[in-house]
Formats: structure tokens, sequence, C-alpha cells
């Protein structure tokens, strides 16, 4: 059953007497616990996606629903949780202060009892440094304690805008496997936006391609890998081949624009 239904949006920005079309006629869904990526150039509007699930902006066009319910309702029920690129941890507040702060908005009765905020902080690996500020983490930990945040209202679908693009390599890779460990406990939907093609196969049961500006769903790429996922993955042909699809879906229009530039330039010599 799809628990994100996303059908016919189209996100326009007015910018002075200009309307920019960001995001035109996407539709797809996302099963309540199934992981999704986004991917697609810079400027196709994979953030903005995001924003329009989270109620954070509204569509032009189209319905987005959340286990049946507008954004607005999702967001109000809590059944949202959000990671920006940032960890945008509260200076001042130690890790576990910095978890238990959505529930100190909401007040606890508002929300389903879910873990303890000390268990979000053991279940993201921080058990020994629930007493560190932010200035003392690493970026990986900063963002680890951001995912504990953002599931400490118990959402049932987690939105992640490239939360691990500040990082190098080798943490990237460790970062994929603990947020893939916290999602199948976390039992939550997840749609991550990333610009790793690489990343996107690792991490996903569906990549979702978006075109270049303005934004549309050029293909959705089923990844047969199974699960848990391991590094030992990366070496597949079974990788290998899904990391192609994607980068082909990513690279259409170009392959097009360059068939049409050597037809043109026979034409010429002709």
């Amino acid at each position: 059953m799809s628990f994100l239904q996303i059908d016919a949006v189209t996100k326009i920005f007015q910018l002075g007497k200009d309307r920019i079309t960001a995001l035109d006629d996407i539709s797809f869904s996302l099963g309540g616990e199934e992981f999704g990526a986004l991917i697609g150039p810079s400027g196709c509007g994979k953030s903005t996606l995001l924003r329009l699930i989270a109620d954070i902006i509204p569509p032009s066009q189209g319905s987005i629903r959340i286990g049946g319910k507008p954004p607005a309702s999702a967001r109000r029920e809590h059944l949202i949780g959000f990671v920006f690129q940032e960890a945008s941890l509260l200076p001042w507040r130690t890790v576990l202060q910095n978890v238990k702060l959505p529930l100190e908005i909401v007040g606890r009765k508002n929300v389903d009892h879910g873990a303890p905020p000390e268990k979000l902080v053991e279940l993201v690996g921080l058990a020994d440094f629930k007493n560190a500020k932010p200035g003392q983490l690493s970026g990986g930990m900063q963002q680890r304690a951001s995912i504990a945040r953002a599931l400490a209202l118990r959402p049932r679908i987690l939105l992640l805008d490239e939360p691990f693009g500040a990082l190098d390599e080798i943490t990237r890779q460790r970062m994929n496997l603990e947020l893939l460990r916290i999602w199948t406990e976390s039992q939550t939907a997840a749609l991550l936006v990333t610009h790793s093609i690489q990343e996107a196969v690792f991490m996903a049961d569906r990549v979702f391609v978006l075109s270049s500006h303005p934004g549309r769903l050029a293909k959705i790429v089923k990844v047969d890998l199974p699960r848990p996922r391991r590094l030992s993955m990366l070496r597949s042909k079974e990788f290998f081949d899904t990391v192609n699809i994607v980068r082909d879906a990513l690279f259409s229009d170009e392959a097009a624009y360059l068939r049409e530039v050597d037809n043109s330039d026979a034409g010429n010599d002709e």
C-alpha cells in the first residue's frame, strides 16, 4: 500500500515579473516502509519537492497525500520527520537535549509514545556522547543527532535532504550503513535527496530520476539488491547494471541533444 502519494504536482515560483516552473507534473508513490531516493541535476527541484511533502511550501497544482492526509494535517499529526543538509543543532544544548527539543515544543502528551530520547540517542550510536555539545562532535555525529531528533516525534516518513553531502567518502559510506540500520529499526518510509548515483542505488528500493529544469519525472528505477545492504554489493554486477540504468536516465536529455548536433553536422557536410 502507498503511504506517500504524489499526483500531478507542479510548483511555480513568482520571481518579480517572472514565473519559474521548478517542478512540472510529478507523480509517484512510496510504500509505508519503503526507501526511495530522488536524484537529478542541480536545480531540478529535488529539495523543493521534499519541502512540498513536508508542508514547508504549498504546491501550485496537484495533490500530495501522506497516509491519506494532506501535508498540513500530516505535519500537525507529526507524521513527518525532516533531516536537512546541515545538522542545525542548537549549539548550547547537549546531544540529548537537542533530541528532546521536539518533545518539549509539542508536549509529550500530544505525541504517541515511541522510543524515549535516550533510546534514540543509543539507536544512532551516540550513547557515549549524549552530554556532548554539537561543537564537540564530528560532522557525521552531528547528522546522527539530527536523525535522532527527527525521529523523536515518531514520524511515519523520514525526509532526508542530502544529509551526508558534506562528508568525506569514507565517512559517507559508513553513515549510509548507519542510516539503513536506523531506518530498518524505526520502521518508517524514507525519501532521500542525493546527487550521488551510487548512493541512490545502494540505499533505495526505488530511484526516482528527475530531469533538468523544470524538474520532471524521467524514470523510476527499481533496485533489486537484497536487504540488508552490504558494502560488498558495490562491486556486484547487479549494482553496476542499476547504476548504469540510472545514469542513462539522468543523461538522456544530453544524449538526445548530442544526437541532434551530430545529425545537424552530418546534414551540413552533405
